[in-house]
């Protein structure tokens, strides 16, 4: 109080309320901040920043290794940073209001799809895709940790197409979301609701209470991973740099090779076994590793863990049988490697299926539609998934022989909620008619039943390659271009677990605020 007896104003105080209402006339007056809130304008230079760091990466190899990839990668890498620092002048310095689920939806979908969309610039202006849509396909497969490629002669690539291809793999994997995490620490329940509907709202456990810190730790152990995974490939045989492209991509699950024979190039058992053992271990939930790392068990995790253990066993058993080829250890090691390459999604290929006989065609089919552990780089239905709704199907049956009575769904001990339940009957329904759609989109550009559901599964899945004419050994080059960007949208579709992106399709989720 002043000596007249009237209250004394704060002149940083008055300085706070005024920029607060500046801050809040822009927004109001500007489209862009009416429809786009502060977690998904963060989210989207989170995007730029990694594109821009990725893009300067290529550049610095191109002046190495090969002159004539300097341009396009240098410019993208100018576009890249001057898009971000666009984008940072939208929210830095403004009020940052707490963020609400349609700004988790929105932030998760318009990220993916526009970093996937700007994956594919430096691919066209290298002339690495001679097409747009080759060229939105094979970035958004990269950024969606497909492994699908519209490029037919990879081995006469240059390098930093090459790095490229396989930073968008390694840069999907660790999600954006977790990038948006990092430089939104305030966005508390929206960012759960990103982080989960982008590795799966089956659970809801993440490695640590806070999403700061779980952004921070789920780095770290991606981190350790690649360099795990760089040291085994180095110790098989493989060059540095064909170990690091490779590492790069396993760990995210993704597929893209230095080779247009993709594994089975390098000829060399050694070198498959280890990539097996490496594919199964990046379909392992982050979760259960940094429980593994606190030595705190695996909990109800384990349930899932052996199922997924088993699947691919069972499966690569299976396939093997199939192969029946004349020397039993390379059949053997054929089934296995193509069972783990095609259940966690990574989609590296050493044989043709093709030529196993139609049992092998159904069982690719099969683990098509698996997917890893609920929380890993994994694309495909999850194992998680699939447990819930059996234990469903078991309840519901139950249900039909007495009606009164209470079934309970559990998973490793641990009750499953009815939400839970309809959520994955609900994703299984949307799926099977994505799957159709794409399915009778490469049927009316000319492809035959088999290649048509396959490519449209391995797409929405984000497996990579499917059978006959888009199997192991073939590419999507041939493919139309209006086949090339309906198979993008089943990539981001499925990364994206489906409902975030179809939100996007709702007209209340781009009214203005």
């Amino acid at each position: 109080m002043s000596r007249d007896g009237r209250e004394r104003t704060d002149p940083d105080a008055a300085k706070r309320d005024r920029n607060a209402r500046r801050a809040a006339r822009h927004v109001r007056r500007s489209p862009i901040g009416a429809r786009f809130g502060p977690l998904t304008r963060r989210a989207l230079t989170a995007g730029a920043v990694a594109m821009a760091a990725a893009a300067l990466l290529c550049t610095a190899v191109a002046a190495v290794s090969d002159q004539r990839a300097i341009g396009p990668f240098a410019g993208t890498a100018a576009a890249a940073t001057a898009l971000t620092l666009l984008l940072r002048r939208s929210w830095v310095g403004r009020a940052m209001p707490t963020p609400t689920g349609r700004d988790g939806l929105m932030a998760a979908g318009l990220t993916w799809i526009a970093t996937s969309l700007f994956a594919g610039v430096p691919l066209l202006l290298s002339d690495a895709t001679p097409r747009v849509a080759q060229a939105i396909f094979e970035g958004t497969s990269g950024i969606t940790t497909t492994g699908a490629t519209a490029i037919a002669d990879v081995d006469g690539q240059a390098h930093a197409v090459l790095l490229w291809r396989s930073l968008s793999h390694w840069i999907g994997g660790i999600g954006i979301v977790v990038l948006l995490v990092a430089v939104a620490p305030a966005a508390g329940g929206a960012a759960r609701r990103v982080l989960l509907g982008e590795t799966s709202r089956a659970t809801e456990e993440t490695v640590a209470p806070q999403m700061r810190d779980t952004a921070r730790i789920t780095a770290q152990l991606y981190l350790a991973a690649t360099a795990i995974f760089l040291v085994v490939l180095l110790l098989v045989g493989l060059t540095p740099w064909e170990a690091l492209n490779h590492a790069m991509s396993m760990v995210a699950s993704g597929g893209f090779s230095t080779r247009t024979a993709s594994a089975g190039g390098f000829d060399s058992p050694q070198v498959e076994i280890a990539m097996f053992v490496l594919m199964v271990a990046a379909g392992v939930s982050y979760v259960v590793w940094w429980r593994l790392v606190l030595r705190r068990g695996l909990g109800h995790h384990g349930a899932e863990l052996r199922a997924y253990l088993l699947f691919i066993l069972a499966i690569g058993v299976l396939l093997a049988i199939a192969a029946h080829g004349g020397h039993a250890p390379r059949s053997a090691l054929d089934g296995l490697f193509t069972s783990a390459s095609i259940v966690t999604g990574t989609g590296f290929t050493t044989a043709d299926p093709d030529t196993w006989g139609e049992e092998a065609r159904l069982l690719v089919l099969i683990a098509i539609a698996s997917g890893g552990m609920v929380g890993s780089t994994t694309g495909g239905f999850k194992v998680r998934r699939w447990l819930t709704l059996v234990g469903g199907v078991r309840a519901e049956v139950q249900r039909q022989i007495a009606p009164q009575r209470i079934v309970v769904v559990r998973i490793g001990g641990k009750p499953v909620s009815e939400d839970t339940v309809r959520a994955a009957f609900g994703f299984m329904a949307v799926a099977f008619l994505a799957l159709l759609g794409g399915a009778a989109l490469l049927a009316a550009n000319g492809f035959d039943l088999l290649s048509a559901f396959s490519g449209s599964a391995a797409s929405l899945f984000n497996v990579g390659p499917g059978l006959g004419s888009l199997g192991g050994t073939e590419t999507y080059a041939d493919v139309p271009d209006s086949g090339l960007l309906g198979l993008s949208f089943l990539m981001v579709l499925g990364r994206l677990e489906l409902f975030t992106v179809l939100a996007l399709f709702t007209r209340g989720l781009w009214r203005a605020r």
